[in-house]
């Protein structure tokens, strides 16, 4: 089973510590010591990393096992990850929001329904 920090190093193709350490602007060895224990790291830096990869921490977190998630431990992750893009949304501007709209919009006409 892949660890947090496996699909890390994976989605950002193998890099060394000290590279990756300098990707994500903490110390090498403070990063050494999250990668042997399997510790998360501190938020803003599981931000950069998304940044980085483009998926969500979700992904990060729990890599391909998400579906296979209780639907009760699903259900909360996914109220508290609407919590966080809620927050989001408050710090957009009118422009930034027209754009999200649009493709609300446009990811609820092109998503294929789920049977009921």
């Amino acid at each position: 089973m892949q660890t947090f920090w496996d699909r890390v190093i994976l989605l950002l193709n193998s890099p060394t510590v000290v590279e990756l350490s300098t990707m994500l602007d903490v110390k090498r060895s403070t990063l050494s010591s999250w990668i042997h224990t399997d510790r998360r790291p501190p938020l803003h830096v599981a931000m950069k990393i998304t940044e980085l990869t483009g998926v969500t921490l979700e992904w990060l977190e729990n890599g391909n096992n998400w579906e296979s998630m209780a639907s009760e431990e699903a259900a909360e992750n996914i109220a508290q990850y609407k919590k966080l893009v809620m927050a989001q949304i408050e710090e957009l501007d009118q422009q930034q929001l027209e754009v999200i709209q649009s493709l609300l919009y446009y990811f609820k006409n092109q998503t294929p329904k789920k049977d009921s």
